[in-house]
């Protein structure tokens, strides 16, 4: 049996590339994609402006100290949903087996399609260059056995970077990166674990293992697998969840409602896209918030009918939100589309009280048969005349 080649593929600051293809006058430039009021948080940040030490969370104040000639641009939605979605595309072009990871990312299997390429390396120069040829958006590939390998291989070289990640590599390109860097381990895990002696990814071998476990949990064995280069996790073409929701911690709390506005509907898009690329659809809405106090809440809202657009979706969660406007900074945000159930398995009851009154009989029997792909529904009239002969 042949070992797996997964490729991870990772648009490089996906939201300000995005604006350089409408705005070309900006490619080059030092870009952060917020509102440019005061209080705004950088969503994302152009390499160039890295450069001057701005990256994502950082109040847009002081990214404007590090760079008098900041380039500000808002957030659209719809142009990130319309380019990801082409971006996906591309990819499924290559291969079916694809799995989108966010907004900006894929997994892919190329275990049978890079056996078409005398040089292996080949597959994922053609990709990175179709897809900025096509979309003009830079892409970093990473290349390994398994999908987390993949995903530490593409975080190498940015941007337009290729980084091919195998297992007899792991102790000397693996390891000696800092813990921080390790997919998976979050913010507030970091200075436990360097508590216990573990700053770079080899040190998670070092440590007892029942030490590791105050800090990991039930996920110890998982992070010091992932570590030596063992991930056993499947690509997931489609799995038909009971739930869909997305989640957002802030390192610094918000308190501008239409900062706060426009994060929630980060979250809310990438609800869209996992309910809609899955064809699911749901009727709970649900929104769950901590502020800086350290209160949290959870609310829901349960609908007539079922939905999958960022549009009602966002509007249930700002009504849910209404509860606590004022109430103090947000630190952390939820939202979840739930009670689903699959596209063509929902049949919308007609509401004979809403309907278009130009419209004629035959127009709404020819919209009702239509609806169960059948000619079950006639007019009396037609009815009588087939009793009559």
């Amino acid at each position: 049996m042949s070992a797996r080649v997964i490729f991870h593929i990772d648009i490089n600051a996906f939201f300000a590339s995005a604006h350089t293809i409408v705005d070309p006058t900006l490619k080059n430039k030092p870009v952060v994609v917020c509102r440019d009021v005061s209080g705004s948080v950088i969503t994302t940040a152009s390499y160039p402006a890295r450069e001057f030490g701005i990256h994502s969370a950082m109040p847009l104040s002081q990214a404007k100290k590090l760079c008098d000639h900041l380039e500000v641009v808002e957030l659209d939605f719809d142009l990130y949903q319309e380019l990801s979605e082409r971006f996906v595309e591309i990819i499924k072009g290559y291969t079916p087996h694809v799995q989108q990871a966010s907004i900006d990312e894929v997994y892919a299997d190329m275990t049978e399609t890079i056996k078409m390429y005398k040089k292996p390396l080949d597959l994922a120069v053609n990709i990175q260059r179709r897809v900025l040829e096509t979309l003009k958006l830079p892409i970093s590939i990473g290349v390994a056995p398994n999908k987390f390998l993949a995903k530490m291989a593409s975080d190498m070289k940015k941007p337009m970077g290729i980084t091919v990640l195998r297992k007899k590599e792991v102790a000397d390109k693996l390891w000696p990166l800092p813990i921080h860097e390790m997919h998976g381990i979050g913010k507030k895990s970091v200075s436990r674990l360097n508590n216990l002696g573990v700053y770079k990814i080899g040190d998670l071998n070092q440590v007892p293992f029942d030490s590791l476990k105050t800090v990991l949990g039930n996920r110890t064995q998982n992070f010091i697998d992932k570590a030596n280069g063992i991930d056993l996790s499947e690509i997931e073409v489609y799995s038909q969840a009971k739930s869909i929701g997305q989640s957002k911690t802030f390192v610094n709390p918000i308190y501008d409602l239409d900062e706060l506005s426009e994060r929630i509907m980060v979250e809310v898009l990438e609800v869209e896209r996992r309910s809609q690329s899955q064809n699911m659809m749901g009727k709970t809405v649900s929104f769950s918030l901590r502020l800086d106090s350290g209160f949290t809440a959870s609310r829901s809202s349960s609908l007539n009918t079922y939905i999958n657009d960022k549009n009602n979706i966002y509007e249930r969660v700002m009504s849910l939100y209404g509860e606590f406007e004022g109430e103090g900074g947000v630190n952390f945000i939820s939202v979840t589309l739930s009670n689903l159930k699959p596209k063509d398995e929902i049949i919308e009851q007609l509401n004979l009280f809403n309907l278009d009154k130009t419209l004629s009989t035959q127009d709404v029997i020819s919209g009702l048969n239509k609806e169960i792909q059948s000619d079950l529904f006639m007019p009396a009239s037609a009815l009588l005349s087939k009793e009559s002969k």
